[in-house]
């Protein structure tokens, strides 16, 4: 990297402002990736299947595989990179401060969020109709006490139906894997200083091989995006700068690999393409953002940065309620229909996140703040 890549003065205003302009963006792709309509169950039944619903398939794969496949690294490679942000080594001092700020940003957001939605779905079997609820999960009323541990970590182990490792809250798996590779900084941190770049490539490709791991606390995304987070933070280089002067690269490329997408979809290599997608929509998402503020288009609103982690919060178990609830009043038989609850559904759910979000402030400052981490 060259030296125009290095934090200057007038590169660290831009760099903040991208990072601030993108969380609420980021967030609204996390919302309406769980807004998924394959595995809708009310009272034990399943909805539909996508087989009898091409053209709505289409339409969920180019949202959830491409458009918002760089939600979740990405938030990986900010949050990492701001964690050794303007860090001068990493001594046991510094470590020790930086876990201390995080019980704050991340620990006590955690055990909150996830005790609220045992709270919720508590009264949901207990005083919700059939029609409302999946029935599929153990009730609540007969939980033994490890079955309430593991709802904080992996979900599976009482619910065994269940295809992937979550705690009760399912979005924040990335949070709990967040705080686990942040116990594990001083490992990466010495990879990173040891054996530079070479430590990103090595972790990529495992990323490259294995896009999918995933396993309660440690995935390859993380730590591969962790990594070069880590990487462009420890060696004081403006990602923001950098990915703004390949835009007109990553328009091509990008172009290229959603058409490459949909056309090999189903070969064995596909994982590759999806990998490709989700780096050059990487650098795609950052410059062009960094293109429009720096041209003066485009600003941060400070209200939807600082509301977007309580819309990530608290925005699951109200998604599944506002979709069942739709479903039961409409009865969508057409994919158009689907469609419009396709984007009305998360629409609903993310204005009454913003609304909530407002409202507490307003009233209880203090205790929206240490639920939001601080934000």
């Amino acid at each position: 990297m060259g030296r125009d890549y290095h934090f200057k003065a007038t590169g660290t205003d831009l760099l903040s402002k991208t990072i601030d302009f993108l969380r609420f963006p980021l967030i609204v792709g996390v919302v309406f990736v769980h807004t998924d309509f394959s595995n809708i169950v009310m009272a034990g039944v399943k909805q539909f299947s996508f087989v009898d619903l091409p053209f709505f398939a289409r339409v969920f794969f180019m949202f959830f595989k491409v458009i918002f496949g760089v939600r979740v690294p990405l938030f990986f490679f900010i949050a990492v990179f701001l964690f050794f942000y303007r860090t001068e080594g990493f001594s046991l001092k510094i470590y020790c401060k930086k876990l201390k700020n995080r019980v704050h940003s991340l620990l006590i957001p955690y055990i909150f969020w996830n005790l609220a939605v045992l709270f919720f779905l508590f009264l949901a079997q207990t005083f919700l109709s059939g029609s409302l609820v999946s029935g599929e999960n153990k009730l609540m009323i007969n939980y033994s006490l490890s079955d309430w541990l593991w709802s904080f970590w992996d979900t599976s182990q009482i619910n065994h139906h269940a295809e992937k490792s979550l705690p009760v809250n399912s979005p924040f798996w990335f949070i709990r894997d967040l705080i686990v590779v942040v116990l594990l900084s001083p490992l990466v941190y010495f990879l990173i200083k040891k054996i530079g770049i070479m430590a990103v490539v090595l972790l990529g490709l495992l990323w490259c091989y294995s896009p999918y791991f995933y396993f309660p606390g440690m995935s390859t995304v993380s730590f591969f995006f962790f990594a070069a987070g880590a990487y462009f933070s420890v060696y004081k280089m403006d990602f923001v700068v950098l990915m703004r002067r390949l835009l007109p690269c990553a328009v091509g490329f990008f172009a290229l690999l959603i058409a490459a997408e949909f056309y090999f979809l189903g070969k064995s290599w596909w994982n590759y393409l999806y990998c490709a997608n989700v780096i050059v929509g990487l650098v795609l998402v950052v410059a062009i953002t960094a293109h429009f503020i720096q041209k003066g288009s485009w600003r941060p609103n400070s209200f939807l940065a600082k509301g977007s982690f309580f819309i990530f919060a608290y925005h699951r178990l109200p998604l599944v309620f506002v979709i069942k609830f739709l479903f039961n009043l409409i009865h969508p038989q057409s994919e158009v229909a689907l469609i419009c609850l396709y984007f009305a559904c998360p629409t609903i759910v993310i204005v009454l996140g913003l609304l909530g979000y407002r409202l507490l402030k307003n009233m209880f400052p203090r205790f929206t703040a240490v639920i939001c981490g601080g934000r």
